[in-house]
């Protein structure tokens, strides 16, 4: 952004978030572009998002080289799905409009009638007393006193059409998951067969998820049945590890047993062929080992033997979670070598436009609790990246992108379940052309089936994300075509080392993990 005054973070993340979104609705590879904004104004700084939906327009324009009528004007935030979002002053800035000539002035849905101060000043002797008082001011009515005339636009598609005349037309489809059915089935009947060894070690809260699993099995939805597997596992191994890892030799022996497994499977990701394809199972293996070792980094610096028990449980479950995942690959068939310097490339390109939007999610003051788990899907990424893993990186990326923005959707927009996941099946359609997405599949059957709305979104948008993240790459495959093998690893007698004596011979050990209530673990619902 180049501006005669300075700019403010948020001003700066909006025109990221311009450019992102505009590539988005027109399908185009936003990697393939340098955007440059130019703003001119008579102020030392100018700030806030109210530009970001005007920008989006003008983006647009410039990639389809449209001409622009002059004479409409607009004041709005941009949402990542294209929505336009509520902004402040609008009665100033109408009156801005009419000034510079202006004969329309588009403004956010729902704001043709705003709340404005008007103050009265009267004399009381030597005495100067000025009350304020609140009243509705119509804009539209406003605007005819001006000359302007005003209307409300619900998103870019509608604005664009006043600016421009066009219009970017969407065609209508429909997910038919049963497609994609034997290889969701894959996924839980591992996850489900593997749960044998667990056996003798369910809680009631374990048998739970495990009848909710076999539900959503017997109703075809696979990937949702994986998923409560999953976290059923996870709560039975933490049970097996307090009855079964009882002194700091048995625990020195799993850790190393889980540092070794990790390792297998980062060894095997970073030689893995990625292809078109394939691309979605390596990411997705990678992902969850990292999540592994980070579990594992938080069991050896617990403080106490609960965290450290289930943090290794957790550990363990996200290695098994990798290799079911790499259970896909020998599935995969039409797959074509993506070149590695632009899959590194793209990694540290979404890197850096994930840490812009979530440093303008965080101006905005988006909702906390998705800005955390952005932040969190983030440094996973750069770890990942620090590692030769860019598959992993660029999906942990668009993971905190899609945090982000919904964040800002969350706190700001309605919550728009019907357009995300409209806007998720047209990218799935237009992705089945080239490719087999599975993972965009998973998702929005994961959305489908959540009962609670932001899992929806998240899902949806993450779905549709991951589909046009496939779309580009497949434009820049290569001829050679990849045959993947199965997933194979070697059973090792992991060496011992290090001392867990200070968790273990603390005082109240067996007492701490008879008594540690399962309510307090939270657990991720995300990539089973």
């Amino acid at each position: 952004v180049s501006t005669a005054p300075f700019t403010e973070i948020d001003m700066q993340g909006s025109a990221q978030l311009a450019a992102l979104t505009a590539c988005d609705l027109l399908g185009i590879d936003f990697t393939k572009f340098d955007f440059f904004y130019v703003i001119e104004a008579d102020a030392p700084i100018v700030g806030g998002p109210s530009a970001g939906a005007v920008m989006t327009i003008a983006t647009i324009s410039a990639l389809k080289n449209l001409e622009i009528d002059e004479s409409v004007y607009m004041s709005g935030m941009i949402y990542p799905d294209g929505f336009i979002g509520p902004v402040g002053g609008l009665n100033y800035k109408l009156e801005a409009v009419a000034k510079n000539g202006g004969k329309l002035f588009l403004i956010p849905s729902g704001q043709s009638v705003i709340t404005v101060e008007e103050k009265t000043i009267r004399r009381v002797g030597i005495i100067n007393v000025v009350t304020t008082e609140l009243r509705e001011l119509n804009l539209v009515e406003y605007g005819k006193k001006l000359g302007v005339e005003v209307l409300e636009v619900k998103d870019v598609n509608e604005a664009l059409r006043y600016y421009t005349g066009y219009e970017i037309v969407k065609p209508f489809v429909s997910v038919n998951l049963t497609l994609y059915s034997d290889a969701l089935k894959l996924l839980a009947d591992k996850m489900r067969e593997s749960i044998g060894e667990l056996r003798g070690y369910e809680t009631k809260e374990a048998r739970e998820l495990i009848n909710k699993a076999e539900k959503s099995y017997s109703e075809g939805n696979y990937y949702t049945a994986t998923s409560e597997f999953f976290q059923a596992k996870i709560l039975m191994r933490y049970q097996m590890n307090k009855k079964t890892l009882v002194s700091a030799y048995q625990i020195e022996n799993e850790i190393a047993s889980v540092e070794k497994e990790i390792s297998q499977l980062k060894d095997y990701l970073k030689k893995a062929p990625i292809g078109v394809n394939s691309i979605q199972i390596i990411a997705g293996a990678q992902e969850r080992v990292a999540e592994a070792e980070n579990a594992l980094k938080l069991a050896k610096n617990a403080k106490s033997s609960e965290d450290l028990l289930y943090n290794l449980a957790y550990a363990k479950e996200r290695c098994e979670s990798a290799k079911v995942w790499l259970s896909l690959l020998p599935r995969i068939k039409g797959d074509y070598a993506l070149n590695g310097e632009d899959l590194k490339k793209r990694a540290e390109f979404y890197i850096n436009q994930a840490n812009s939007i979530i440093v303008y999610a965080s101006s905005l003051r988006g909702y906390q609790d998705l800005i955390t788990s952005a932040y969190e899907s983030l440094e996973i990424a750069k770890k990942l990246y620090s590692e030769s893993l860019y598959a992993g990186a660029v999906f942990e990326a668009l993971n905190a992108i899609t945090d982000a923005s919904i964040s800002i959707e969350a706190k700001y927009g309605e919550l728009r379940v019907e357009e995300k996941k409209k806007s998720a099946e047209i990218a799935i359609a237009e992705v089945e052309q080239i490719g087999y997405p599975i993972l965009p599949i998973a998702y929005f059957e994961f959305a489908e089936t959540s009962q609670n709305t932001y899992a929806k979104l998240l899902y949806y948008s993450l779905s549709e994300r991951i589909a046009k993240f496939m779309l580009n790459v497949a434009k820049v495959k290569g001829e050679r075509e990849l045959v993947h093998a199965g997933y194979e690893i070697q059973q090792t007698t992991p060496e011992t080392k290090g001392s867990l004596k200070r968790i273990i011979e603390s005082p109240g050990f067996e007492v701490a993990i008879a008594l540690f209530s399962l309510s307090l673990i939270a657990y991720s619902i995300r990539k089973r």
